[in-house]
């Protein structure tokens, strides 16, 4: 029925109340018609989404693969797109292959159009292009199976290992000329090596030559200028990709007026048991020649112009020849041989993991040595068992089983620092023990390098002769002699012996590395020229005789004036080391920055007294700042950037950005359009009823 009302707007009356009547009823006509037409929209929206959809189920197109980058160190980023829906289901890291290191998971995650695919890789590469494709049975399918089956893509940048060090050499050429030659893994482009002592210089890569046709050993002759000691250090490499690698190899060089022009010859390779000679009857000295003194990797010790060597174990080993003429005058000069196994080698080694390894030696009757071919027997981050020789029985095959562990022997009284147990069932004497200790263990114990002593389990601990064989920023390296093999602890010796003793470290022979020096070998046979080799007491002194003054230097302090340094800053560290020793010498330490040295230097401490010494030093990195084997510092990243870390498309604070649960493709197409139609139709809804007075 319609009421007066309606019937006067109907008829057009006009006056105030009336027209105000009529507007109201026609706005409210206007609200139910666009209603309508809102209801109408949101019916035909799935209608048109199930529309398009269907001409999705008419794709015949396979995926397309857009691009291949390199998305981190470790990580390969993939695109594909496709006109409907690619299927994340069909995609596993066995459909793809690549031309350098091994694939070991993948991630897959939406993307405008289609997918983004990341390759993880199980390790960081050495090549710089790797061309990623398709495996055999490897696809990539769509929501129709349409599958994409090959094609394959290079990415480039991949290489991001640095160059690793080989070998530092320095060769006598005449008395003020050295050959220096240095050698990597891989092709360097760049290469830099300090000189100092009492004139400073710096080699570059354009002073040196290649030596072989890969780029990986180059190698210059030096002049020095001026009478006295010089240290060359190989202080930075670069590879063909740009990877730097700053090495902190030094060796030392000394320019005396009437040392001998000592000569070595002999081979550079050899194998395992095959006798070698060495010879030094070119060494000439206008004085005339007193003495030779061979060492066979720092210990053994030969005398005479030639010798005769024969080596138990491979790997690389230095002979080292030691000349002394009628005045007193010293040169020394250092030569490596690489000695590698034969078929038959007598010693096998199997290493099972870092404190575990496994041996089998064929027995001689004679001193074998066993060793790794790399590295240590056995480790821990405090001690490592570098090598063990015993005299086994004639033609018995020995088992041996070796582990390394931090733990403190049961009634042990005295600081321990760890554990070596040598399982095995058949007997041996003559042993001798090559071990090492972590420098920073001994800094934080506060115990000198001389003090260190081998223990050996036979019906209660009982110390061993023990002797420093060599001393880096990093490591103290010892030798010990033993009755047989059982378990061994490393740990300090008796507090009166301690008192009374002071170092055993031998003297050095004019050589000095940061890493740890090549370990002394133990010879299947060991002759010199005819000349009896003096008889060695524990220390490394001939028997009968005084042990020689020496310095025993140890870093008793390290600080820093900035405990929390940003990159760019310059910190001032300052360093104290105390001589125990009998005579003056000089420390080299390193400044490291997240493992690698950064820089070199060497303070100078008399015999009996603290020095302390202060440098200045560039941070160009952030992570963790160490002085000689101490860590002093945490350098952050340098102050500024963005608030938010990440953009609308990634993450904040660690938050996931909801956004990404957006659907994509064509569903997400015709939703986002009925969704913008719905705000257009309540907005004008809205202005239309504030405009009416609702």
């Amino acid at each position: 029925m319609v009421d007066a009302g309606q019937l006067a707007c109907m008829r057009g009356v006009t006056d105030e109340f009336m027209t105000g009547s009529c507007r109201f009823r026609a706005g409210r006509w206007l609200l139910v018609t666009l209603s309508l037409v809102a209801v109408l929209l949101a019916v035909t929206g799935p209608a048109t989404a199930t529309e398009t959809q269907a001409l999705g189920e008419n794709d015949t197109e396979a995926p397309t693969w857009e691009t291949a980058t390199k998305a981190a160190p470790t990580q390969i980023e993939l695109t594909f797109t496709d006109n409907s829906t690619i299927d994340r289901g069909s995609i596993a890291a066995g459909d793809f292959t690549v031309s350098a290191g091994n694939i070991s998971n993948l991630s897959v995650e939406p993307a405008d159009g289609g997918l983004t695919v990341t390759l993880l890789l199980e390790d960081r590469l050495n090549v710089d292009t790797v061309t990623v494709g398709f495996a055999s049975n490897g696809a990539i399918a769509d929501a129709e199976d349409n599958e994409l089956t090959s094609g394959s893509k290079t990415v480039t940048g991949m290489d991001t290992l640095v160059p690793e060090f080989e070998r530092f050499a320095l060769t006598r050429v005449d008395a003020d000329t050295v050959a220096v030659r240095v050698a990597a893994n891989e092709p360097l482009t760049e290469l830099a090596v300090a000189v100092t002592g009492p004139a400073t210089d710096r080699l570059t890569r354009a002073n040196f030559t290649a030596v072989d046709g890969s780029n990986t050993t180059f190698e210059t002759r030096y002049t020095v200028p001026e009478y006295g000691a010089y240290s060359f250090v190989w202080e930075r490499a670069v590879d063909r990709s740009g990877n730097p690698r700053v090495m902190s190899r030094m060796r030392q060089f000394r320019y005396e007026d009437s040392a001998p022009e000592v000569v070595v010859d002999g081979p550079e390779v050899t194998t395992v048991e095959t006798t070698v000679n060495f010879s030094a009857a070119e060494t000439v000295d206008e004085d005339g020649i007193d003495s030779y003194r061979w060492r066979i990797d720092g210990a053994t010790v030969l005398s005479g112009p030639s010798i005769r060597v024969a080596f138990a174990a491979a790997g690389r080993h230095d002979i080292t020849l030691e000349v002394t003429d009628s005045e007193g005058h010293t040169a020394v000069e250092t030569r490596q041989i690489r000695v590698r196994k034969t078929a038959d080698s007598p010693v096998t080694v199997t290493p099972l993991n870092a404190t575990r390894a496994n041996a089998t030696v064929r027995g001689t009757g004679l001193v074998q040595q066993v060793r790794a071919e790399n590295g240590s027997l056995v480790r821990t981050d405090t001690v490592a068992l570098d090598r063990v020789s015993a005299a086994f029985p004639v033609n018995t095959s020995v088992s041996l089983r070796f582990q390394a562990t931090d733990a403190s022997p049961a009634a042990f009284d005295g600081q321990s620092f760890g554990l070596f147990h040598v399982d095995h069932a058949t007997p041996a004497d003559r042993a001798s023990v090559r071990f090492s200790v972590d420098r920073a263990a001994l800094n934080r114990t506060g115990v000198a390098p001389g003090a260190v002593v081998l223990y050996r389990d036979a019906d209660g601990w009982t110390p061993l002769p023990t002797s420093v064989v060599s001393r880096t920023d990093d490591r103290v390296a010892y030798q010990a002699t033993a009755p047989g093999l059982s378990q061994f602890a490393v740990g300090t010796e008796p507090a009166s012996a301690t008192a009374s003793s002071g170092s055993a470290e031998p003297p050095g022979d004019g050589e000095t590395d940061t890493e740890e020096s090549s370990d002394t070998d133990v010879l299947t046979t060991a002759e010199s020229d005819g000349t009896e080799s003096p008889s060695q007491s524990s220390d490394g002194t001939a028997s009968g005789s005084q042990p020689a003054p020496r310095p025993d230097i140890t870093v008793t302090n390290v600080t820093v004036d900035e405990t929390a340094p940003s990159v760019g800053e310059t910190v001032l560290v300052s360093v104290t080391a105390t001589n125990r020793g009998t005579a003056n010498g000089t420390y080299p330490f390193s400044v490291r920055l997240n493992d690698s040295s950064i820089a070199t230097y060497e303070i100078a401490v008399p015999a009996g007294t603290t020095r302390t010494r202060s440098y200045e030093q560039n941070l160009t990195a952030e992570g963790e700042l160490s002085v000689a084997g101490t860590a002093v510092a945490n350098v952050s990243a340098s102050s500024g950037g963005s608030l938010l870390p990440g953009s609308i498309t990634g993450t904040v604070a660690g938050l996931p950005n909801p956004l990404a649960l957006w659907p994509s493709g064509i569903v997400g197409t015709v939703l986002g359009a009925f969704v913008g139609l719905v705000v257009v139709v309540y907005g004008v809804l809205k202005a239309l009823a504030i405009y009416l007075g609702y």
